[in-house]
């Protein structure tokens, strides 16, 4: 039987989410519900833009370095190393595009990966790199990744840049980046990361990983509005990119606005702006920016450590059960520290999309990923929720 529900203080305060009030909701690993004060913040930016234009402009920019700031916080950089993007395949993008790379050289990748982190590899294919994706128990294997990244070609040269996810999208499993940081560390390798399904669920600290570039969008586990990320590069990687997209926002002194007209008379390159922002060739979703810093605030207040043993909780809590009526997990892990907030089933009678229909019917919400179900609690959700859950499960095999 499932243990009878004990109560467990939630890290995040509930009454911020008000979509406690109509759902079971258990699919952060799509996309989240704002928190209100995500919602308020970009209600006043929103306010002040239709009553007064860009009379504000001013504060605008300095409430973006805020959020910047914030980024760099919860990733353990500074904020000079900190672009804002659009989303996370913008800023995949940005790296793979910015790389001067020679036809032979190579990526390492993992087919478990979400598309986003497959396709800006992919399409180096053009230029003549070398893409090979290793299957996902690698992860749990390390040695075949040094192995990837330490393989030497014709020429001598080893893997120039192994491409990661923090969490992948299906399973949950959760990367060793730290140790991947080290194989990299040993290989001469690029370790760029995608953090969409971790970051804001569980810790991260790229210095300490030995991480180069870490791209994410808001509307997950930060809990922040879509149109809204950032992007981290380290210093040392910074210098090997050239962005590949180029606007009056990209250069030093952009509010010079005659400096386009002397640079083209020059015939210098353009003067980049310091640090990661560069990457930032235009105008940027200000709203969403601003929405995406008050949700990293409510999350930063209630600790992301105490967030993420929530959700080990809650997915211990959920395994039982699914376990006790005979579903299959996808968990290839049970170190704590491989896990993360996603956990993915498959009911013994009744097919992903059925279920998913069923749950929904019943004001409960998960996702349907290739024959799995998805389940994505976060730090707001309780015991008794996931409980509904198995009860709604249960129904299906009556």
């Amino acid at each position: 039987m499932t243990p009878a529900a004990t109560p467990l203080a939630t890290p995040l305060d509930r009454g911020l989410f008000p979509v406690t009030q109509h759902h079971v909701y258990l699919n952060h690993a799509a996309v989240a519900p704002l928190a209100t004060p995500a919602r308020a913040a970009m209600e006043r930016h929103l306010a002040e833009v239709t009553e007064h234009g860009a009379r504000g402009w001013r504060g605008w920019l300095a409430a973006i370095e805020t959020v910047r700031a914030q980024a760099a916080a919860l990733v353990g950089a500074t904020a000079d190393e900190i672009a804002l993007t659009k989303n996370t395949s913008e800023g995949l993008a940005a790296i793979a595009q910015g790389i001067d790379w020679r036809p032979g050289d190579r990526v390492v990748g993992f087919e478990c990966e979400f598309p986003a982190n497959i396709y800006p590899w992919l399409a180096l294919r053009r230029r003549g790199v070398v893409v090979e994706l290793l299957p996902e128990s690698a992860l749990l294997n390390l040695e075949q990744v040094r192995k990837a990244c330490a393989s030497t070609g014709a020429d001598g040269r080893r893997a120039r840049l192994l491409a990661v996810s923090l969490v992948q999208y299906l399973s949950g499993l959760r990367a060793d980046v730290d140790a991947l940081g080290a194989i990299c560390r040993e290989t001469g390798t690029w370790l760029v990361v995608d953090g969409i399904q971790g970051l804001g669920a569980v810790p991260l600290d790229v210095k300490r990983a030995g991480i180069h570039a870490c791209a994410a969008d808001g509307h997950k586990w930060l809990t922040g509005p879509e149109g809204a990320g950032f992007l981290f590069v380290d210093a040392a990687l910074l210098d090997q990119l050239t962005p590949a997209e180029v606007g009056w926002f990209s250069v030093d002194q952009w509010e010079d606005f005659a400096a386009a007209r002397r640079v083209a008379e020059s015939g210098q390159p353009p003067p980049w702006r310091a640090g990661a922002a560069r990457f930032e060739c235009g105008s940027l979703n200000t709203c969403g920016v601003i929405g995406l810093g008050a949700a990293m605030g409510v999350l930063a207040g209630a600790g992301i450590d105490q967030i993420t043993g929530h959700l080990l909780t809650l997915g211990d809590r959920l395994a039982a059960g699914l376990r006790e009526q005979g579903c299959e997990l996808l968990r290839p892990s049970e170190a704590p520290q491989r896990r993360s907030g996603i956990t993915s089933f498959r009911h013994p009678r009744s097919a992903a999309d059925a279920v998913v229909a069923h749950l929904e019917a019943r004001d409960i919400l998960c996702s349907s990923r290739n024959g799995w179900v998805r389940c994505s609690p976060h730090g707001y959700n309780t015991a008794d929720e996931i409980d509904a859950l198995l009860a709604a499960v249960h129904q299906l095999s009556q």
